[in-house]
């Protein structure tokens, strides 16, 4: 009953906001920055500004307004301007044209020149993408620094409206329709509210004359398809307010999407049985059951983990990650794009990037002392003690073996499990094979061979290290002697 009328009460709003547009009191482009920059709190009093200008409508209005707000914020502002090398003698052009401003207006200025095709080759990317990595990776270094607060970029309301679409277009969740947030980081969007007109008639009114960048013109590109095409017709043909209507939809959806958002890193948590480097272990016991909504979330969180960002994660990837849980064997595994693995072992779903190695065949001696074992990466030691010392204290230590000194002898080894592995489980009847024993424990496939195994100089196994010892060798009132083995990690 609460789903439903949370689901009611969302599509009310939505309808609310599409429906009844009104005629606002027409603001300034400065009074709408100023409102936007307080209703997301993009600015702070004394902040160090980073501003990307590349010449155009946006970037130079946005410069330009913050330039006007200096004084009132006390903000230190800095341009940043990056030539792609993409449109030859226009993109030199654009430089000085950006030079000339930065003297005229007392700012300071830093530029550069990036070969934007040659990379886009290297790293088979879109050229769109490709320039968008260049030209944050340049931000950012220069944020570091001159010790910048905030990185301001020109996206405006046209720009969040195009950006739905196309994610729309595309298949895209919540989050994805959720469009381009007007904070995300370091990063701040004080146009993204004011309309692309508006922008252009701010550089009329105040004689900017920006620069154009022909290639917006050409419909090669999905975005200027989208622009130039889709969005007239939909404006002319079926509602006039689109721009408008599709950015109250994605700020609607992005307050979805946070909350979601939230609610879904808490349920991660709840089911993080392990979380380190490279690897992420969920109970996916309880996983399945949850909404199927937080299911699809956490499985996108957990390959997010392991990639860093969201860029390239597909429904198709997280579907197969539910039917491997669902349907799928322990020891089971997916292969996912970029060197991702998804195992299933028994109650756990493991995200990794950890290669599956196998490893050589190994056996050592060990002596008294410590004892690194570089094949297992562990360390091993080992020492005698007379049967007084309290042993019974270790008992609940997994990786300490108390055992019949004088039953194993002086000469002991630890090598990998063998094909055909058998030993005397402490507490059970009978020999048992190795193999069974740590399937029956749980241990995963891949770590298996990886697990210790303790012998006597005639290969009877006494530890099968770090889960049971062997029956026969155990401590007993004729001890004298204890061996006390600890593997350390």
């Amino acid at each position: 009953m609460e789903a439903l009328f949370w689901d009611l009460f969302f599509y009310k709003q939505l309808w609310y906001q599409i429906a009844f547009r009104g005629d606002i009191e027409e603001m300034s482009l400065l009074t709408k920055v100023e409102s936007t920059i307080e209703k997301y709190k993009l600015i702070n009093n004394g902040d160090r500004i980073l501003i990307g200008v590349s010449g155009g409508p946006d970037s130079l209005a946005l410069l330009h307004s913050l330039k006007r707000l200096k004084e009132e914020y006390n903000l230190y502002l800095h341009i940043a301007h990056l030539d792609h090398m993409i449109r030859g003698e226009a993109s030199l052009e654009d430089a000085k044209f950006i030079e000339n401003v930065a003297r005229k207006w007392g700012i300071a200025i830093t530029r550069k020149a990036c070969d934007v095709k040659a990379y886009q080759e290297e790293k088979g990317l879109s050229l769109e993408d490709a320039a968008r990595q260049i030209r944050y990776r340049f931000f950012f270094g220069l944020m570091e620094e001159l010790d910048i607060d905030r990185i301001a970029v020109g996206h405006n309301a046209n720009d969040q409206a195009e950006t739905v679409l196309m994610k729309f277009l595309r298949g895209a969740g919540l989050k994805g329709l959720s469009g381009i947030y007007p904070k995300h980081g370091k990063i701040i969007r004080p146009l993204i509210e004011i309309s692309r007109e508006e922008i252009e008639a701010y550089c009329e009114e105040y004689n900017l004359n920006p620069r154009i960048d022909k290639s917006n013109l050409e419909t090669i590109y999905l975005r200027n398809k989208l622009r130039l095409n889709l969005i007239p017709l939909l404006i002319e043909e079926y509602n006039n307010n689109l721009v408008s209507t599709l950015n109250k939809t994605a700020d609607i959806l992005r307050e979805e999407e946070n909350f979601l958002g939230q609610y879904t890193m808490g349920k991660l948590a709840e089911l993080t049985i392990n979380k380190s480097s490279g690897k992420l272990t969920l109970n996916c016991e309880k996983l399945l059951e949850l909404n199927l909504a937080i299911q699809r979330r956490i499985i996108r969180e957990g390959i997010k983990f392991l990639k860093g960002s969201y860029q390239d994660i597909y429904y198709e990837h997280i579907d197969l990650v539910l039917d491997l849980i669902k349907n799928s064997e322990t020891g089971s595994r997916l292969d996912l794009p970029q060197g991702i693995i998804v195992r299933l072992n028994y109650h756990e779903i493991i995200f990794t990037t950890e290669a599956i190695n196998s490893i050589n065949y190994f056996k050592q001696r060990l002596l008294l002392g410590s004892k690194r074992i570089p094949q297992i990466d562990l360390e091993v030691k080992a020492e005698i003690v007379d049967k007084i010392f309290p042993w019974k204290k270790t008992l609940n230590n997994p990786n300490i073996a108390c055992l019949d000194f004088s039953k194993i002898g002086e000469e002991f080894y630890l090598r990998q499990r063998k094909d055909g592995d058998r030993f005397y489980p402490l507490g059970m009847t009978g020999s048992k094979k190795v193999k069974d024993f740590l399937i029956d424990e749980k241990v995963p496939m891949n770590q298996r061979d990886k697990v210790p195994v303790f012998t006597t100089l005639d290969d009877e196994i006494f530890w099968v290290g770090g889960l049971r010892v062997d029956d026969r060798f155990k401590i007993t009132d004729k001890t004298e002697k204890i061996l006390i083995i600890e593997i350390i990690n």
